[in-house]
């Protein structure tokens, strides 16, 4: 099963009627996944059989305003989405701030950070994914940015300005959320800013083994990709803290929290993370013998 992550920034009048086409296509091939059509452009990831994959992308490369797409490719044993979800919403990916992608920080391309970091240039990398996903996977020394929610960066850019005149990278999974928070950086006065080309799937396929660290959180059932050959933990389990990378969803349906757990402490709480395990613990006590 090949899954695809990709993006484009463009002018797009009519994304309701490119809904409409879009789900005839995709459910035509067989595709699942989540694809966001705004008057920005797409943002997508999808998934389908080989044959499949390279007949959506050859829609794409032929549609005059999707043309050109850096498709990031993985693979996946089993389908990893649920279903197919097309929406169209206000912004590809929410910030709810007012930034124009054109003051976008240039490229740094995937060759040029790694060279960089072997190097040991004085750069300032700057995670623009949300905190929960920077557990598990990181570049070596990157400022992570306390935020559940990409929307919630511009209320924690004050805590950058001390890196408002330095050499600062911004990376995220893919590459979109930088174009906006890079553009962000730009509005608050920071003066050397660039942005990793193609996020971390496309620095971790050219060196699995180079600076970033972990295992990188994607949102879909596989959870994370691990790129490294020698496998480095980075986060603990959160009831028994021993080295843990593994998010599942808490069991109870009224909290349906993500939660690192290791196997054994999964089948010890039947998938409950700790504030619903305690409830149940306390439950259990109070009820008679």
């Amino acid at each position: 099963m090949k899954v695809l992550l990709y993006y484009k920034y463009v002018a797009l009048p009519d994304a309701e009627a490119e809904k409409l086409a879009h789900r005839e296509l995709c459910e035509r091939l067989n595709l699942k996944g989540r694809i966001i059509l705004s008057q920005e452009g797409i943002n997508g990831t999808c998934a389908g059989m080989p044959a499949d994959i390279v007949a959506y992308k050859a829609y794409m490369n032929a549609h005059p305003q999707f043309a050109g797409i850096h498709f990031k490719e993985s693979e996946s044993v089993d389908q990893p989405f649920p279903k197919l979800s097309i929406k169209v919403r206000a912004e590809l990916v929410t910030l709810r701030h007012d930034v124009d992608v054109k003051n976008a920080a240039p490229y740094i391309t995937p060759e040029e950070l790694h060279a960089s970091l072997e190097r040991g240039d004085a750069l300032i990398l700057v995670d623009m994914r949300n905190e929960y996903e920077a557990k598990i996977g990181r570049f070596k020394n990157a400022v992570i940015v306390p935020t559940r929610y990409f929307r919630e960066l511009p209320t924690q850019v004050q805590n950058l300005l001390p890196y408002k005149d330095m050499p600062v990278v911004t990376y995220c999974t893919g590459g979109i959320r930088c174009e906006k928070a890079s553009a962000l950086l730009h509005e608050h006065g920071f003066t050397n800013v660039r942005q990793l080309e193609g996020g971390i799937v496309t620095y971790a396929e050219k060196y699995p083994n180079g600076f970033f660290e972990g295992t990188c959180f994607v949102f879909d059932d596989r959870m994370d990709l691990r790129y490294q050959t020698e496998k480095k933990i980075l986060s603990q389990c959160t009831h028994c803290v021993e080295p843990c990378d593994r998010y599942i969803d808490c069991a109870d349906v009224t909290c349906n929290a993500l939660f690192l757990s290791c196997e054994s402490c999964e089948r010890a709480t039947a998938a409950h993370c700790p504030t619903c395990q305690a409830l149940r613990a306390r439950r259990s006590e109070l009820q008679p013998a």
